[in-house]
């Protein structure tokens, strides 16, 4: 163990590892550490796409980011597709993409990214330090003093990729944050991002349904966002990939009562499950149903064109119960058919952040060069990936934000 660092990397995820490379590259391997508070390091990274790391996307737009503006149009600018795939190459990492633009290891598996890097990290001949748990961060004439309870190492300059709250039992947490926090470093509120939603309507029989649909995010009677795709249902909350993209408003609302930073009383979730018919339309398909199983339960009468279960949940939804579908009434005929185009779900509160990907908040451009994403207040240490107040959708791109982040601040050190 060297006596001084040149560079200490606090984090061991996808952005500290891909910092440690670039690092390591400029100043030699023998002079970086990463200290991992987990016994290993790159955990997160190892569940990132389910298993396959999705580990960019080709339409690198702004729109896909949330957030500080400053700070992704600092890095997505600088570092782009073209940036990702020149890294990978670098450590022999083939990649693919698919019909969407998303873009994979050309294995699928997210072992792949995770081993290239540390094959390179350990050819360079840079050090891995598990289960060093940072409690402190003094200042000193050459640098930084970082301590755990065992030990302490020393460091001329310190990159944090600590990331943050969002999926603890892969060993995320803010301790970074906490740790700046106590050096003066302020942050935005953090509440989860791509996550499920947890509703106050329960339907134990729709656990484990899926359907196609459009997922509507109502904020006080007004639309603020609308995604459409794959919708999963259990028996107490809402996932797939487009409840996904609307979660971060859900949870902004319910961890701190605002919608988009406005003051909001009230949000629903509002599912149209047949997007590709009109309410008139449906209606007509029902009035047939109503006489073709007109002697089956009132629960059926979707069931040709949805999942059973998810008929009998939505009729159920309408307080219809124990009438054959020949009795409906048109009244009621309407009011299927309004359900099945806005199937309605109130958001509640639960924990988040353990079923969520990535955490949203984090430290702003009022506290870093977003030129170098170094420190305003703490010179020579550098900020990457989750910590800072960003975060994407699905589809690659946080990812690409951590590890473009990462090596932006390795290339800013001097």
């Amino acid at each position: 163990m060297k006596d001084i660092y040149k560079v200490a990397i606090i984090g061991g995820g996808a952005g500290g590892l891909a910092a440690a490379i670039r690092c390591a590259s400029r100043f030699g391997g023998k002079n970086v550490i990463i200290l991992e508070k987990q016994n290993r390091t790159g955990r997160k990274l190892l569940a990132t796409g389910n298993g396959r790391c999705n580990i960019s996307n080709t339409d690198m737009d702004m729109v896909h980011y949330h957030g500080d503006k400053r700070i992704i149009s600092s890095v997505i600018g600088r570092f782009s597709v073209k940036s990702i795939r020149k890294f990978c190459s670098e450590i022999g990492l083939l990649l693919r993409e698919d019909e969407a633009g998303r873009i994979y290891p050309y294995s699928n598996q997210a072992a792949t990214v995770l081993d290239c890097m540390r094959t390179q990290l350990s050819v360079l001949g840079t050090e891995e330090k598990c289960d060093f748990f940072t409690k402190k961060i003094k200042k000193t004439g050459f640098g930084y003093e970082i301590s755990s309870p065992e030990n302490v190492i020393k460091a001329e300059n310190i990159i944090m990729a600590s990331g943050s709250k969002a999926s603890p039992a892969l060993g995320s947490d803010d301790s970074g944050l906490m740790l700046l926090r106590e050096n003066g470093i302020k942050h935005t509120p953090l509440f989860p991002a791509l996550s499920p939603v947890e509703t106050k309507e329960k339907y134990k029989s729709l656990k484990g349904i899926r359907a196609k649909g459009i997922a509507e995010i109502v904020a006080d009677g007004y639309t603020v966002k609308k995604e459409k795709g794959e919708i999963q249902f259990s028996d107490k909350a809402l996932s797939g990939i487009c409840v996904f993209q609307c979660s971060r408003i859900v949870n902004e609302y319910l961890y701190y009562g605002t919608v988009l930073g406005n003051k909001t009383r009230k949000i629903e979730i509002a599912i149209d499950l047949m997007p590709d018919y009109s309410a008139a339309g449906l209606e007509r398909y029902l009035r047939s149903c109503k006489k073709r199983f007109s002697d089956k339960p009132a629960g059926m009468i979707l069931s040709g064109a949805l999942h059973k279960r998810l008929s009998e949940a939505i009729v159920e939804s309408q307080t219809i119960y124990k009438k054959n579908c020949i009795e409906l009434e048109e009244k009621e005929i309407q009011q299927i058919a309004c359900a099945v185009k806005c199937f309605t779900f109130t958001p509640v509160k639960s924990d988040q952040f353990s079923n969520a990907q990535v955490c949203a908040g984090g430290i702003g451009s009022d506290e870093i060069n977003t030129d170098t994403m170094m420190l305003k207040k703490l010179p020579n240490i550098y900020v990457c990936g989750e910590i800072l107040n960003v975060d994407g959708d699905c589809g690659g791109y946080n990812l690409h934000f951590a590890i473009g982040s990462g090596i932006i601040a390795s290339d800013n050190i001097k």
